[in-house]
């Protein structure tokens, strides 16, 4: 006899999907003998086969470096720089109050409408991260427990704050959109967490007022923003990082064909839609150097997907 639950979990773990229909659950759970036959049966089906070949396709091939420049403003006055602030503000506002979860890690398990169903392995990811960030810093030989209050800069609903929370001793939780930190405070009582602040930026020129703090924590985050919101948020966030303290961020960094001009972006009216922004990897290495700090480790991750067109790095810096 298989259970309703088995059969469940058996086309999240083969297919990477709900089932179509309770009707259809019922189905395998009541005419498959047990779950040795459950499994033969959906390995052996189309689906699963064309899932296990894409899966085992060759991977594209890495950019070569060949490609052309980006074209990409920097910098921006405060007026614009300001309009620029508001309009990410408008975009993650809305995707906070429509699908919070599902705009933090980008699959179909998490939207609203099915989330109930995935929650705990949503929530298990923030951990899975949290064992890279100690990975890395373990190669580097820095050890975690010098630092006591950590800065978590783009939030969202908490996924990752609360295994920085077991980590250290506080942790401003810092996010552009106040629809997500509601959620994410719900999650923190549930959680019990009694460690962590919460911390609404409603202009750029608040970061300043965040203080200092040994470690930064910002992954697929900064690459939601346009690059002078980037280059400002970075340069004010490392200018607070205490002496000694680590920073451990992503940042897309190459994008053949990828444009960024102020004035065109902001004639744009897209207040809804997620943005993906890249920052050139020779500015981000002089901005670094510019705030005091060093590269202990620089990576090719996947956190913007694998391309032959594009490339995201993460970086583990230290201040000097």
């Amino acid at each position: 006899m298989i259970t309703l639950e088995e059969v469940t979990y058996a086309y999240r773990l083969l297919f990477g999907r709900e089932p179509e229909s309770a009707a259809v659950v019922n189905h395998y759970a009541t005419e498959v003998a047990d779950i040795r036959a459950l499994r033969e049966l959906f390995i052996n089906s189309a689906e699963f086969q064309s899932a296990v070949a894409s899966v085992l396709a060759p991977r594209a091939p890495r950019p070569g470096f060949n490609g052309p420049p980006m074209v990409v403003d920097l910098s921006a006055s405060p007026e614009k720089l300001a309009a620029l602030f508001t309009k990410v503000s408008e975009q993650w506002h809305h995707l906070g109050e429509t699908e919070p979860h599902w705009s933090v890690l980008t699959n179909d398990s998490y939207f609203q409408d099915s989330f109930h169903m995935n929650r705990e392995a949503f929530y298990a990811s923030g951990e899975s991260e949290a064992t890279m960030f100690d990975a890395t810093l373990a190669r580097v030989g820095v050890d975690r427990t010098d630092f006591h209050l950590c800065l978590e800069l783009g939030c969202g609903v908490g996924r990752l704050t609360a295994p920085l929370a077991a980590r250290f001793d506080d942790v401003i939780a810092v996010d552009i959109s106040a629809a997500h930190l509601r959620v994410a405070e719900e999650h923190f009582v549930a959680q019990g967490l009694r460690n962590v602040q919460c911390r609404h930026l409603d202009s750029i020129d608040q970061v300043t007022a965040l203080g200092r703090f040994d470690v930064l924590y910002s992954r697929i985050v900064l690459q939601h923003n346009p690059p002078p919101v980037m280059q400002r948020l970075l340069a004010d966030l490392l200018a607070q990082l205490n002496p000694g303290g680590v920073a451990f961020i992503q940042v897309p960094t190459y994008k053949a064909g990828y444009r960024f001009q102020i004035d065109e972006y902001l004639a744009v009216d897209n207040c809804t839609s997620m943005e993906m922004h890249f920052f050139p990897q020779a500015a981000l290495l002089e901005l670094i150097a510019q705030q005091g700090c060093r590269v202990l480790e620089i990576r090719e991750d996947d956190a913007i997907g694998l391309s032959v067109t594009s490339v995201s790095n993460t970086l583990l810096l230290q201040k000097c």
